[in-house]
């Protein structure tokens, strides 16, 4: 069994915030470098990815322009192109498949909630999908693995150089801002997507190295394929203040809309995986399906960039315009429902584009009511922003996001007013937004605060001890007072069927206390017969579920159900290790308990275990009185009160952590995981 190290959602705490010391420079400048670190590899990557899709277009397509192309191949090619691309990503995502997964929800759950497993290769793998998806036509966009790849490399360094938690988390974001800055030039939108959507709080630990990440990412992409709003500067006024009711009308149509295409997302990826077929033939039949709309409307292909640009230079009619939200809708749940990669963010913009040129049509056309100077292209610019808001709810990015992408600043009012509607009317009618929805179907609660969050994240079995004293409701009350008087427990439960009861010490003393006084207990008294009801847990129930059913328990403990066998006791929650739960994962300290990870057949593992008053768990690295020479446990530990548990050497490929008497001689970049007082802990960390 080997200890798993620091990762952005198992590294113990460095120590008790009401009490931590100022970080030392070296810290802060290593943070400081790998902020700039994480900003720079996301920027390459969407540089790289950028100019692999403009290069696969070429070749395939014989120009850039998706549109333009589709239009001119042939009906059998229109069919043929997705439906391979939609096969050769199914079979790259089935092999993807056999490595931990990662979604835009699993970074939100790895930065706020802590718990996201974001392996660098499963990133690679699945956007290696994405762009065979994306290239041969499919409805998808690039950003979302732009911006997961940017989180998985933020996991990655925060791994690499071993930070402590809070420091891991904050890289993921960075990631996932420079990311998001990097595949639409927009930094300040990028910022607000890590503040309105991953975080849901704006923590000055984060946002700070957020925005340089998003600084450095957009700069670099501007160095490399150019600056300047992607969808051009445009130049939209509102001509009279009665276009307000219009945009307001706007901002409704987009809050029912909103949650309609969410639905049928999740309607499309639920038909999809009930078609007994595999992967990479499910990816075939949702490319098929998106070639056979293309043979009607090229425009459906791709993710939509070209047709937006074309809907903001006015080149469709209202009635195009319709066929285009609905083609477009139904190409997009036919590329994600069948399970190819990659984000909805672009189509999204090309529905609320789409939606927005409609309604700007329709008040064209009602110069009664809003004056005869209607632009209806300044719409579809606010219905971008409206349909993002509805979607993503997060009201403030959006119209940020489409004044960067756009340069417009004139249109600020209304898009004000139609994405805060959106995003109300859409909350009304669906809780949950595009990436929250995702988090639901994995049973990870998303609503309220970040406390709330972090308490719905941790559940019964996490802190559960097990193997609790049990005996049969018809077994003599003699056993069960003999599991008691070995002061095994204070409670031993007794099992009739798929009931749960408990006899505790209070009813034990009373039965010790007639015993005393020559009162023999009934001979056929058995231990169902004394027992009494006790409130059941079960392994999924909460940090809030567990308060509320210890609350009033006496002896501080209740039994918690096996799931495969509800006949059984699986183990029991203390309110010790509820109080020590809420410590570590609410204040962020380990004063009463530190999360450990292992690797066990294959898989991690997790539980809470109670360390010694005053010790914690670290990874630094190795005192410079050590380098060249390998660890000695037993000489550590007598000279410096410290145990030395794991040793990771950065050299000879992937680091991981191994049993110090396997480890080679320490070099720098090697780390330590050490259990010991704080203050010694810090001395040896001083010494590096």
């Amino acid at each position: 069994m080997i200890l798993a190290m620091p990762r952005p959602d198992t590294s113990p705490r460095s120590q008790p915030r009401a009490a931590a010391a100022p970080q030392p420079w070296s810290q802060r400048a290593v943070f400081a470098a790998a902020v700039v670190a994480v900003g720079a590899l996301g920027a390459a990557f969407a540089i790289a990815f950028r100019l692999g899709l403009h290069l696969g277009f070429t070749a395939l397509l014989g120009g850039d322009d998706v549109l333009a192309a589709f239009a001119r191949l042939p009906w059998t090619t229109r069919v043929a192109l997705p439906t391979l691309g939609g096969l050769a990503a199914g079979i790259v995502t089935a092999l993807a498949a056999r490595r931990p997964g990662y979604g835009v929800g699993e970074v939100l759950e790895a930065v706020t909630v802590g718990r996201g497993q974001l392996p660098l290769p499963a990133c690679l793998w699945k956007s290696a999908a994405s762009f065979l998806a994306i290239v041969t036509g499919g409805s998808l966009g690039r950003e979302g693995s732009i911006v997961q790849f940017g989180a998985g490399v933020g996991a990655a360094v925060g791994r690499r150089l071993g930070l402590t938690a809070h420091h891991a988390r904050a890289l993921v974001a960075v990631g996932t801002g420079a990311g998001f800055a990097a595949a639409y030039n927009t930094p300040i939108a990028a910022v607000l997507f890590v503040v309105e959507v991953v975080l849901g709080v704006a923590t000055l630990g984060v946002v700070l190295p957020v925005v340089v990440g998003a600084v450095v990412a957009t700069g670099l992409t501007r160095v490399a394929l150019g600056g300047g709003p992607i969808y051009g500067a445009r130049d939209f006024a509102l001509t009279s203040p009665r276009e307000l009711a219009a945009h307001l009308a706007l901002g409704v149509a987009a809050g029912v809309l909103g949650p309609a295409f969410l639905g049928a997302l999740g309607q499309g990826e639920r038909l999809f995986q009930r078609l007994a077929a595999a992967r990479p033939a499910r990816g075939a039949l949702g490319g098929l399906g998106v070639g056979l709309m293309a043979c009607a409307l090229p425009e459906v292909t791709g993710n939509g960039f070209e047709a937006i640009h074309r809907i903001l230079d006015a080149r469709f009619a209202a009635g195009m315009l319709a066929l285009l939200l609905l083609g477009k809708g139904l190409a997009t749940v036919s590329s994600v429902g069948s399970g190819s990669p990659g984000g909805v963010f672009t189509p999204t913009l090309f529905l609320g584009a789409a939606l927005g040129g409609l309604v700007g049509r329709a008040a064209l056309a009602l110069p009664m009511v809003f004056g005869a100077s209607v632009v209806p292209e300044g719409y579809a610019l606010v219905g971008m922003a409206a349909l993002t808001a509805a979607t993503t709810h997060a009201p403030i990015m959006a119209c940020v996001l489409v004044f960067e992408l756009s340069g417009d600043y004139a249109i600020v009012l209304p898009l004000l007013l139609a994405t805060a509607v959106a995003t109300w009317v859409a909350r009304l009618l669906r809780p949950g937004s595009v990436y929250t929805d995702e988090l639901r179907r994995r049973g990870v609660a998303w609503e309220g605060s970040v406390a709330e969050r972090l308490a719905r994240a941790v559940r019964a079995r996490d802190i559960m001890d097990l193997d609790p004293p049990t005996v049969p409701a018809d077994a003599p009350i003699g056993s069960a007072l003999a599991h008691l008087g070995s002061g095994h427990g204070r409670r031993v439960y007794v099992l009739d069927g798929a009931t749960i009861r408990a006899i505790d010490l209070n009813a034990a003393r009373d039965l010790w206390v007639g015993a005393a006084a020559g009162v023999a207990p009934d001979a056929a008294q058995t231990a169902g017969s004394v027992a009494t009801a006790v409130p059941v847990a079960e392994v999924e129930d909460t940090l809030f579920d567990l308060n509320e059913k210890l609350w009033g328990v006496d002896f501080g403990e209740i039994p918690v159900r096996d799931p495969a066998d509800p006949a059984r006791v699986a183990g029991v929650v203390t309110r010790r290790a509820l109080l020590g739960a809420f410590d570590r994962e609410l204040l962020q300290r380990d004063l009463l308990l530190t999360r450990v990870v292992w690797s066990e057949g294959g898989r991690d593992r997790a539980d809470y275990l109670e360390l010694p008053e005053g010790q914690r768990v670290e990874s630094i690295a190795p005192p410079g009185r050590l380098l060249g020479t390998r660890v000695q446990v037993g000489s550590l530990r007598a000279s410096d009160r410290v145990t030395v548990v794991a040793v990771r050497q950065a050299a000879g490929g992937d680091p991981v952590w191994r049993d110090p008497e396997d480890a080679t001689a320490l070099r720098r970049g090697d780390r330590l995981l050490v259990i010991g007082d704080m203050a010694r802990i810090n001395a040896l960390r001083g010494e590096a």
